[in-house]
């Protein structure tokens, strides 16, 4: 299932259509082109110390969600499959899992087990955390945003980012097929937020302000093998 749950994160999905190559004409005052907005807003979110990342949207048939926090190396938060979420927290190089129901269920243990378990974590190895770790990070989710050929044709399109206002916020906003990308008009070109035709958005907030998540309690974690 992590595999899986990575490939949601991956905002192509999103970017692919929605910074699709069409050439444009001259740029409106304040806005910027893509060619020179794109690495900024990469080289921005790529040293970024820290972020919450939360969306949806579909990668093939499968329905995708992802609601997490990234702090340096560190991770927490939610991510799922399809309906069935996945509570997960990576610290100090130790990736863990939260039981509730669903995790037994996708353990193959039983329901009774939640009256002694549920709460608890699950350490998993190294072997298998970094298939959830190695993937589900900041600087992974933007190399599979940005590093696809729509978005390098769009950077030599002359495609443009024109200023709009999300939420009451003056933010650069870049549309083409059903797709929108918004990135923080101010400062440095954070991500904000991505929509898509199908249902997709995902929203980036809290950069560099996140508070990095805690490791839970030797007594908090018990072994697979003790669930049945």
């Amino acid at each position: 299932m992590s595999v899986r749950v990575v490939r949601v994160a991956g905002l192509a999905v999103v970017l692919a259509a929605g910074l699709a190559a069409a050439a444009c004409g001259p740029a409106p005052a304040g806005s910027k082109t893509a060619a020179k907005l794109i690495p900024e807003v990469v080289a921005s979110a790529d040293s970024a110390s820290s972020v919450h990342i939360a969306g949806s949207g579909l990668s093939g048939s499968q329905s995708v969600v992802m609601n997490m926090s990234f702090s340096g190396s560190s991770m927490s938060g939610t991510v799922g499959v399809n309906g069935q979420l996945l509570d997960v927290l990576s610290v100090h190089g130790k990736t863990y899992v939260k039981i509730d129901l669903g995790f037994l269920q996708v353990a193959k243990a039983p329901p009774s087990a939640c009256a002694k378990y549920c709460g608890k974590y699950v350490e998993f190895p190294a072997a298998t955390a970094s298939q959830i770790t190695g993937s589900l990070s900041l600087h992974k989710i933007l190399t599979q945003a940005f590093n696809n050929k729509d978005t390098k044709a769009a950077e030599q399109s002359g495609d443009v980012f024109t200023p709009a206002t999300l939420n009451g916020q003056h933010v650069l906003q870049i549309k083409q097929g059903g797709y929108t990308f918004d990135v923080a008009a101010h400062g440095k070109p954070y991500p904000l937020y991505l929509t898509g035709p199908h249902n997709e958005n995902l929203a980036f907030s809290d950069w560099n302000t996140v508070v990095p998540p805690a490791a839970p309690r030797p007594r908090q974690v018990i072994s697979i093998p003790n669930l049945g």
